[in-house]
């Protein structure tokens, strides 16, 4: 297995965290909580930009996709289905029928898609087929000189799209919607992960500047600095009524908490925990199977505690639960990377030591 990156461990364990935090139900006035709902999901796009190689076969990069991006997301779905049924008995007193049991399968066919025919059925897993349209798209345009244009003029229609979807709501969810809003951020990913591999190669002055800001101080003020900038903009962002502006500000919202955990990130870049590669590598295994402990959690707080008028939990009943529902999916995490590697998007070489994604 190739050499790890720290930080990008760091950032994927954290926001794979957050992703647990932000699906437990907690009250919408809370102002983070729906910051961290707007944002946590940018660091996975980001990352799988940064990670895309600009080599590899058509053939590979297929194999490499099938893994880690269409097997897991067809097994997880699969191994929801079961959970959806027993919950819609313990919530309707009786099973589906045949068109109603049929809905959620659609609907995960049509990559989560929601409508009045069809529903979600593992809604946290829309960020892999978008995450495979990305790729495919930047494997389609590099095959010309004009990969950059085409791919600046994608993520301004990008924009245009959002924006005209806050307006007349007529893209459908989860994947196509998300596709739009986070393609900036790959993009973002992608040039500065090429940009960092060939100042690397080159040993030129780039790669000097990139590696100069790796002292605590400037990268707390960094860190500091781009959440500030961030916080600021989503105030703005959620009090804004002209929907083009309104759109326009999502994005430094993003960038901006963004580069704030990435700083964060490289300052706990020297401090390598197996816990948290675990969590890293293990990312599809809490994606996936976390909703199924969420349920879980709500029905017995439902049935025998109860949720305060339908608010949901407060912060710092949802934390602990999230490191419950975190603890609780380690062991699998550990078990799919010894002996069931598709479990973590991998192949059984992984197992072996022979798999180097980094």
């Amino acid at each position: 297995m190739g050499r790890r990156i720290n930080w990008i461990d760091w950032a994927k364990a954290i926001a794979v965290c957050s992703v647990v935090f932000c699906h437990l139900p907690q009250s919408q006035e809370w102002f983070y909580y729906r910051y961290m709902q707007a944002t946590t999901i940018t660091i996975f796009f980001f990352i799988s930009g940064y990670l895309k190689k600009d080599h590899g076969s058509q053939q590979a990069n297929w194999r490499k996709y099938w893994q880690g991006l269409v097997l897991p997301y067809l097994l997880y779905n699969v191994i929801v289905y079961p959970y959806w049924l027993i919950r819609y008995y313990l919530q309707q007193g009786c099973l589906p029928d045949g068109m109603t049991a049929m809905k959620p399968v659609i609907g995960a066919l049509l990559l989560e898609h929601e409508s009045s025919f069809t529903e979600p059925l593992n809604g946290p897993l829309w960020y892999l087929p978008a995450i495979l349209i990305m790729h495919l798209i930047i494997d389609s345009c590099r095959k010309t000189r004009y990969l950059h244009l085409i791919m600046i003029i994608l993520c301004i229609l990008s924009y245009f799209l959002y924006a005209a979807n806050k307006q007349y709501e007529f893209m459908p969810n989860l994947t196509p919607m998300g596709l739009f809003r986070r393609l900036p951020y790959y993009y973002l990913g992608y040039v500065m992960g090429q940009w960092i591999r060939e100042s690397r190669e080159n040993h030129g002055d780039r790669f000097m500047i990139l590696y100069r800001i790796t002292r605590p101080v400037p990268l707390i003020l960094l860190m500091t600095g781009c959440l500030t900038i961030s916080l600021l903009f989503f105030e703005w962002h959620l009090n804004e009524q002209r929907i083009l502006l309104h759109a326009a500000l999502f994005y430094p919202v993003n960038i901006g908490l963004l580069f704030a955990v990435l700083c964060f990130c490289k300052l706990l870049d020297s401090c390598r925990l197996v816990f948290i590669t675990n969590l890293s590598i293990g990312t599809l295994v809490i994606i996936g199977l976390h909703i199924i402990l969420i349920g879980i959690v709500n029905y017995a707080v439902d049935h025998f505690i109860g949720i305060r008028d339908g608010l949901g939990y407060y912060w710092y009943e949802a934390l602990p639960i999230t490191a419950i529902i975190i603890a609780l999916l380690y062991p699998i995490i550990l078990w799919g990377k010894n002996q069931a590697p598709v479990l973590i998007g991998k192949n059984k070489n992984f197992v072996h030591g022979t798999d180097s994604k980094k």
